[in-house]
């Protein structure tokens, strides 16, 4: 099948691809799991964007999901990193805790929480390249109540060493913080 250019998936999509994905660890009699990260839990877990590019995931078990994720790819005209776990480079020093949010015959989709996943952001903060880091963090922050930099800043560190925290991290947060709240202080 040929496979599609850039796409959008909305989250009945993501949903369908998932399911089509559990069919085929079904038929190699495989049980995994999946953590959803980036855009695919801001669609499936907060509902706070219509759509994604692609599933970013940590495949928490087995490493053989990513063959099945193949497969359907080339079954369904997918594009190959559908089911995308290079998000694993910024994934936290800290244990994961995580929501279900699909449970199939032999497929579990979990998703970090809410803070988990706006350390993520702002650790990764793609400005240009992708302005949805940008809107998921100043979503998270709301959602979080989270009212000043300071407060923010707070919550990546409790998932990232000092070292793993870029300086720009600091001022994509201070940033969107100026945004929300004009007068945040600075957290300099």
């Amino acid at each position: 099948m040929k496979v599609s250019k850039a796409r959008e998936f909305a989250k009945e999509e993501l949903e369908k691809f998932l399911g089509l994905l559990n069919d085929e660890l079904c038929l190699r009699g495989i049980t995994g799991e999946l953590c959803v990260v980036g855009g695919a839990a801001m669609v499936l877990a907060f509902g706070s964007r219509a759509s994604t590019r692609d599933i970013d995931a940590l495949v928490l078990a087995p490493s053989s999901v990513r063959d099945a994720a193949r497969k359907v790819a080339e079954e369904h005209g997918l594009p190959p990193s559908w089911l995308n776990d290079g998000v694993k480079g910024f994934a936290a020093d800290h244990p994961l805790e995580a929501k279900e949010l699909m449970k199939l015959s032999n497929l579990r989709v979990v998703a970090p929480s809410p803070e988990y996943i706006l350390a993520m952001k702002c650790v990764s903060a793609r400005l240009g390249v992708d302005e949805h880091d940008r809107e998921d963090a100043k979503f998270l922050i709301k959602h979080l109540g989270l009212r000043d930099a300071g407060s923010a800043v707070a919550v990546v560190e409790k998932y990232y060493k000092a070292s793993r925290i870029p300086a720009k991290t600091q001022y994509f947060i201070q940033d969107i913080c100026n945004e929300l709240y004009p007068k945040t202080q600075d957290i300099s």
